[in-house]
């Protein structure tokens, strides 16, 4: 291959060449490209000495759908894959004056792989419910963990020996782009920051987003013995990314009481009133203090201490506030069962027209 001479750091094509030993250079996309929307892959040169020649390996980094979409709202179909070897093929040729023939790309080796799927909630039901539900679920008990992060109210991260699973907010974290691109969980957000504007003005709408990293081949061929091949094009299927997601999805709550998820304490009672309610702050938490006193001492004592303290009318105030929220949880855990079973790809245009009709 001839590539460009100038482009790879913090060494050139020439110096990584005239090196002794295991070296490696990068070929980062430059900034230029995202404030255009345009999405590029993250280039690794590497040169690895044997023992009677000097191996060179190009590792390619990138986002299928941002690749083909310019955001990873929208998700690949098989279908797909001709259309993505074309971008593909096009971009490196771009960034490396070499022009890949398709067969290669598809035939590449896989290093990484992080299957996902996004699921979207039209109901006012909060991502944020979901992850705080899974972070108090006793994972160590599944996996052999190495550590569990649990972030800003927006991020569960969960690594293990084999491989890291990723459960988040997808709204939350592309917003956090705004501020840093180093913070996010999805990295080379700017290209899809565009799309928040959008997304932020329809409601009711959360995504809650699972990925499931390998990291290496190794951890690939554990999960997929039986493959003969670990090329781009064998793990391109649909069947291989909804097998893997949905076993440790069940493995993950296969100890969970659904049911149990709302018990009427405190903070499950107040995130299933603010799922179902669009009320003020403070009305929101008056209700939900008198709901647990009802809990406590029924209706007619609450009745009777607030007339007798205030007025008549400040019962009747309340009074319209006590509607006790559906079991949103619940309800949440089980939309995420029926569509990882169901694997249609999200596409993110269908459900803003969808919105959209409704609201008219």
């Amino acid at each position: 291959m001839m590539l460009k001479r100038g482009a790879f750091r913090p060494m050139s094509v020439e110096q990584i060449a005239n090196s002794r030993g295991v070296a490696m250079t990068y070929l980062n996309p430059s900034k230029v490209y995202a404030k255009q929307g345009k999405y590029m892959p993250r280039l690794t040169l590497h040169r690895r000495p044997r023992r009677n020649y000097i191996s060179w390996q190009l590792a390619v980094e990138f986002s299928g759908p941002k690749m083909l979409f310019g955001n990873n709202f929208d998700e690949l179909v098989e279908d797909d894959f001709d259309a993505l070897l074309t971008s593909l093929q096009s971009k490196l040729q771009e960034m490396l004056g070499h022009r890949f023939f398709k067969h290669q790309l598809a035939g590449a080796d896989i290093g990484t792989w992080h299957p996902s799927k996004n699921i979207v909630f039209l109901d006012y039901t909060a991502t944020q419910t979901i992850l705080h539900t899974i972070s108090k679920l006793d994972i160590s008990k599944v996996y052999d963990l190495q550590n569990t992060d649990f972030r800003d109210g927006h991020v569960v991260h969960i690594h293990t020996n084999s491989l890291d699973i990723a459960f988040y907010d997808k709204m939350a974290d592309l917003r956090k782009t705004r501020i840093s691109d180093k913070r996010t969980v999805s990295k080379d957000n700017l290209v899809q920051l565009n799309l928040l504007e959008t997304l932020e003005e329809t409601r009711p709408l959360e995504i809650f987003r699972y990925e499931a990293r390998f990291n290496g081949r190794r951890s690939i061929k554990q999960a997929f013995p039986d493959l003969e091949k670990w090329t781009f094009e064998e793990m391109f299927k649909k069947e291989l990314c909804q097998q893997v997601l949905i076993k440790h999805w069940h493995k993950i709550t296969e100890s969970v009481d659904l049911l149990a998820l709302d018990v009427d304490k405190p903070f499950e009672l107040l995130q299933n009133y603010i799922e179902e309610n669009d009320k003020t702050p403070q009305a929101t938490l008056a209700a939900i203090g008198a709901m647990i006193v009802i809990s406590q001492v029924g209706t007619v004592r609450l009745r009777n201490t607030l007339e007798a303290r205030f007025s008549k009318q400040a019962w009747y105030r309340i009074k319209p506030l006590l509607k006790s929220p559906e079991k949103y949880r619940y309800k949440a855990f089980q939309r995420i069962d029926e569509v990882l079973a169901d694997f249609r790809p999200t596409k993110m245009t269908k459900y803003l027209k969808d919105i959209e009709n409704n609201g008219n």
